[in-house]
C-alpha cells in the first residue's frame, strides 16, 4: 500500500484553499473520503543546510491539478500569507493508515508554481501535475508516533 501525504492550506485572504480538494470532482477516482478537505501530495522535497548559519530552502510539493490549482495561482499572484500543515502517513502492521509525521509552515508564501502536462505520446497515461514551492517564516517538524519535535526560523542569524 502506498504511503500517502496530504497538505492543508489556509490563506489569509482566501481561507481554506484545500477545501473539497480530495473530492471526486477535484481529483477523480483518486478521491478518498477521509481526506476530502486536503490536497494530495505525490512527492515532497525540503532541504536545510548549514555552513555558518542554518540555511532553509524552499519546501516543494508535487500534486495533481485539482480544485486548489486556480486558488494557488491567485495566492502567488497576491503574495498571500499561508498556513500549511503536511501529514505523512504510513501503513500499520494491521494494514491501517496512520499519521506518523507532520510538518507545519508558518507565514508561508508560494515562491513558484510549475504546471507539468506530460507529452501525450511519449508519456501516455501520465496526468497533469504541479510543482509548488513554499518559502516560510518558520517551520516545525513532529514525529507523532515517537513523540519528538523541533522548530526553526528562516532567518540570517547565527546560532
Amino acid at each position: 500500500m502506498a504511503n500517502l501525504s496530504w497538505i492543508t492550506l489556509k490563506g489569509e485572504l482566501q481561507g481554506d484553499i484545500s477545501e473539497s480538494c480530495g473530492t471526486r470532482n477535484s481529483i477523480g477516482n483518486k478521491s478518498q473520503t477521509n481526506h476530502l478537505n486536503q490536497i494530495m501530495i505525490y512527492g515532497l522535497e525540503h532541504e536545510t543546510t548549514r555552513q555558518q548559519n542554518v540555511n532553509h530552502h524552499e519546501l516543494q510539493i508535487i500534486k495533481p491539478v485539482d480544485r486548489s490549482s486556480p486558488l494557488l495561482n491567485k495566492a502567488i499572484n497576491d503574495n498571500e500569507t499561508l498556513e500549511c500543515e503536511i501529514s505523512l502517513y504510513r501503513t500499520t502492521p494491521t494494514g491501517m493508515q496512520e499519521i506518523y509525521y507532520k510538518i507545519k509552515l508558518f507565514k508561508a508564501h508560494i515562491s513558484n508554481i510549475k504546471l507539468i502536462v506530460p507529452h501525450n505520446i511519449i508519456e501516455n497515461g501520465n496526468e497533469a501535475q504541479e510543482r509548488v514551492s513554499f518559502i516560510y517564516e518558520s517551520i516545525s517538524w513532529e514525529h507523532c508516533m515517537a513523540s519528538t519535535s523541533a522548530y526553526s526560523l528562516w532567518s540570517e542569524r547565527t546560532f
